[in-house]
């Protein structure tokens, strides 16, 4: 049976098989061969072998995946995004101190550097995408983050994000503490 199974398989792989007529052969102890080539007088049946199925290659857009440099500048950036604070975020920090985390993808391109606009005007910049903000005023403020490139040109840009920062009052600093008055019980 497993010899059955092997040369029917050999048949059916062979191209040169497929072109030809395929034979089914009964011998007389009742095993079933298969030939290319009957004997006069065997009993042979011609088979119906049908035609593998194929299908064509599908082919992929090459522009698709073009790495080089050229293509990657007319990219641009997929992302530009302030992940902290987060908007509408309410942070208490009586130093008035704010941690801001850029994320951008891909990475920055060489030449490409980050300017961070706090209430619209610019604050600082460079390579980095984590900012430290220091001594802020307490309030609501607005936060953008803007990619240029080595010409100043402005590449892309996060969206603004707005965050309030609450810190404690000057105007209603704690009394300092007054020594307690002694006593003299006697």
């Amino acid at each position: 049976m497993k010899q059955l199974a092997l040369i029917l398989c050999l048949v059916l792989a062979s191209g040169t098989a497929l072109a030809q007529k395929v034979y089914k052969v009964i011998q007389p102890d009742g095993t079933v061969m298969f030939t290319d080539s009957p004997q006069p007088g065997d009993g042979a049946e011609e088979v119906d072998v049908r035609p593998i199925n194929t299908a064509p290659a599908l082919s992929s857009p090459t522009d698709a995946f073009d790495d080089s440099p050229a293509a990657e500048l007319e990219k641009g950036y997929a992302e530009v995004r302030i992940t902290s604070p987060e908007n509408e975020a309410s942070i208490r920090d009586n130093a008035g101190n704010v941690n801001v985390d850029v994320k951008i993808s891909p990475s920055l391109r060489s030449g490409d550097k980050v300017e961070l606009k706090l209430d619209g005007q610019a604050i600082g910049g460079g390579r980095k995408t984590n900012f430290a903000l220091t001594d802020m005023e307490r309030g609501t403020h607005s936060l953008q983050a803007v990619v240029k490139n080595s010409n100043g040109t402005v590449v892309a840009s996060s969206e603004s994000v707005t965050f309030t920062l609450q810190r404690r009052s000057a105007i209603l600093q704690p009394a300092p503490p007054r020594a307690a008055p002694s006593g003299g019980g006697g």
